[in-house]
């Protein structure tokens, strides 16, 4: 090595030590503290309890530089586990947050400290994956700053964190047993209940008629009334800008089960970052958010005035509001809540319906629509996120060496028994999706229900194929809407187990989740200690009970996904007639339910042992058959039908072999969630009156 050579090895080799020596110093550990406990909070006139991290809602934003190493301890100063998971932070596995799964829950008393390092920037969030914690209150914000800010777009000097989100003052648990019994009360609740007077007043009723004898339920867009929707943790709240001032938001969909809808007064938004990655800009004047998912918008200013930037429910049962500027209050636009009688099934379908083929035909099962029945519906306009227009700054296919695994989810599910499901199973009944490492992996997911389903995959960021091809853009939560499918695609650069689930919090619990799992990866030992935990499928209890001036009457159960133990009575005051029917019901679909059990009379044969199905007949009409130990056969048909929002009719027709023919018919008036006044005539007991009392 001559003179002039070394010299120049020697130079390089400062300038190497010095570039590292520079970024070594400018990456810090960045260490924050989080305390989660309970809270009293008064969101909407009552004063309720929740939860909150440094007794705060939403929790503090957490500020890193990519590069950085996020140290963060949490304390738990609750009687009762909690968790914390860094939604779309691409982190080692144990640091995910997700109790049983990846990490360990942090116990009452204690602190748990994760340490990760940032690999990317943009704007992220945190949550508690223990229970419904963070539909309590349990969530905050992330934002990561570049190692370098972009230069196609001039970013404002003025951005500011929103943080939306939904409350109830009942106890999230209360709201899933609601749902879990098939009550109508959250409908209710928000004003969305479908109704006799309504489908007559909205000219829908041969809409009604087509989708009853479908044996579709009635349209619905969200499970759970709401009693305020919040922008950092307050119905309305300011920021003060100069006229003409342009703005970043960060914008994070912190919901419990709210999709909102974006709009501002002040005019269009300009999208620059969909999940925390920067796309090419674009003009909207409304953006539908899904749940968990993350959009930053650059708006500006006008002269004159505080601009409403409006967050509303998917549903129209209410907004929140961020006012931007100084002076009078400039409202955004109304969106007109949506009309559930005229709304078409097929106004909700996706990004890639038509491209549907015989794959989701054969995955549909026998509880989904026809694919007839979904093509002749008319294409109106949908209500969906803009995922047709988020386009990537760079090309995001995938290494095409790798072999390509394919993977068809059909998200399924009943919303009267509320069982949420992939490919018809919960995660109790069927866990994991295995992938190699190394692979490329395409999901396609088939939405066969009339819900929203915003899927997360944890530790990953996927392709989401659209229009823009080679620059489709990569996201970490996708918008699967009503009858849609939409197709997904990542690089298996992973290891170990990642959760791949619903954000609907409701949905999630109810089962509407699966564990990605990498072929030939361990599990940690204490983790899979304590991993039975995460497939426990809990116990709901209700009870309805009549008491009425000539009888009796009532049905009791306990239940949780596929088994339920059921009783049922009838008893007349005079003539002491009676009958209770024990049973245990297993459940196939929501279609048909099969159970055994015994049948309790006053009767000569006094008990017999019974064996039949329950099954939905077209216009919704519960049927019920049953063969006896004595040979005999019962056959009973029962609809209830809601005629105002609190008044409904029911009937009831049986014809069994021994006693011959018995019918029922009456009415009931909804008083509050737990009571109604009921009036009815049995022909076995005649006519009376009393009241419903719902356990």
């Amino acid at each position: 090595m001559n003179f002039r050579t070394e010299n120049i090895f020697l130079i390089l080799l400062i300038i190497a030590c010095a570039l590292f020596s520079y970024n070594k110093a400018s990456a810090e550990v960045r260490e924050y503290n989080l305390e989660i406990d309970h809270k009293t909070v008064n969101y909407s006139g009552k004063e309720k309890s929740a939860m909150s991290i440094n007794d705060s809602i939403p929790g503090p934003t957490l500020y890193f530089k990519e590069g950085d190493t996020a140290r963060i301890n949490v304390e738990n100063n609750m009687d009762m586990n909690t968790s914390i998971h860094w939604h779309g932070l691409l982190l080692p596995n144990r640091e995910d947050g997700v109790p049983y799964l990846t990490t360990p829950p942090i116990k009452p008393g204690t602190t748990y400290t994760y340490e990760f390092p940032i690999k990317h920037s943009g704007t992220y969030w945190y949550h508690s994956h223990t229970g419904l914690q963070e539909q309590l209150g349990v969530y905050g914000s992330i934002v990561i700053e570049p190692k370098e800010q972009r230069t196609d777009i001039e970013l404002p000097e003025v951005e500011h964190v929103v943080v939306l989100s939904d409350w109830t003052d009942q106890n999230p648990n209360e709201v899933l047993r609601d749902l879990k019994r098939g009550s109508e009360y959250q409908s209710f609740k928000k004003g969305g209940k479908q109704t006799v007077l309504g489908v007559i007043k909205n000219h829908a009723v041969m809409d009604n008629l087509k989708r009853s004898i479908r044996r579709m339920p009635p349209m619905d867009i969200s499970d759970v009334a709401y009693d305020a929707f919040l922008i950092n943790g307050k119905p309305q709240s300011t920021l003060k800008t100069e006229p003409g001032e342009d703005v970043r938001l960060r914008i994070i969909n912190a919901g419990g089960s709210s999709y909102f809808y974006l709009n501002y007064a002040g005019g269009e938004m300009k999208v620059i970052a969909a999940d925390g990655v920067d796309v090419e800009p674009f003009d909207t004047d409304r953006i539908l958010m899904a749940i968990a998912e993350t959009y930053d918008v650059i708006l500006t200013v006008p002269d004159g005035g505080s601009y409403e930037f409006r967050a509303t429910a998917q549903d129209g049962s209410g907004h929140a509001s961020l006012f931007i500027g100084e002076g009078a209050q400039v409202l955004a636009p109304n969106i007109p809540r949506p009309n559930l009688y005229k709304m078409d099934h097929s106004q909700m379908m996706g990004h890639s319906e038509m491209e549907m083929d015989h794959t989701m035909h054969e995955n549909m099962g026998h509880d989904q629509m026809e694919m007839s029945d979904m093509m002749n519906m008319p294409k109106n306009p949908r209500p969906l996120p803009p995922y047709d227009n988020l386009r990537s700054l760079e090309e995001t296919t995938l290494p095409s060496e790798n072999q390509t695994r394919e993977v068809v989810l059909n998200l399924t599910g009943d919303m009267e028994r509320y069982v949420w499901s992939i490919n018809g199973m919960t995660i109790n009944e069927d866990d994991k999706i295995l992938i190699r490492k190394g692979e490329n992996v395409r999901f396609i997911l088939n939405n066969t229900t009339m819900m929203h389903h915003p899927m997360h995959l944890h530790g990953h960021f996927f392709r989401v194929l659209n229009e823009q091809g080679e620059y489709s853009p990569l996201k970490h939560t996708v918008d699967v809407p009503p009858l849609g499918t939409v197709v997904i695609e990542f690089e298996a650069n992973e290891e170990k187990d990642w959760f791949f689930h619903c954000h609907v919090l409701y949905h999630m619990k109810a089962g509407m989740s699966r564990i990605v799992s990498y072929v030939g990866s361990d599990i940690d030992p204490d983790i899979k200690e304590m991993r039975p935990n995460l497939y426990k499928d809990p116990l709901y209890y209700w009870a309805d009970v009549r008491i009425l001036s000539q009888m009796t009457e009532g049905t009791a159960a306990i239940s949780n996904t596929r088994n339920t133990i059921s009783a049922t009575w009838e008893a007349g005051w005079e003539e002491e007639d009676y009958e209770i029917v024990l049973t245990y019901n297993r459940y196939i679909n929501r279609f048909i339910t099969a159970f055994g059990g015994i049948d309790i009379t006053n009767e000569e044969q006094d008990t017999r042992g019974i064996f039949g199905v329950r099954y939905l007949l077209p216009l919704l009409i519960d049927s019920t058959v049953w063969i006896d130990t004595d040979a005999d056969l019962r056959i009973i048909l029962d609809k209830e039908i809601d005629l105002t929002e609190r008044l409904s009719a029911f009937g009831e027709l049986q014809f069994d072999t021994e006693s011959k023919w018995e019918w029922k018919a009456g009415g009931a008036v909804m008083i509050n969630k737990w009571l109604s006044l009921v009036g009815q005539y049995y022909s076995e007991f005649g006519a009376g009156g009393g009241i419903e009392i719902r356990l």
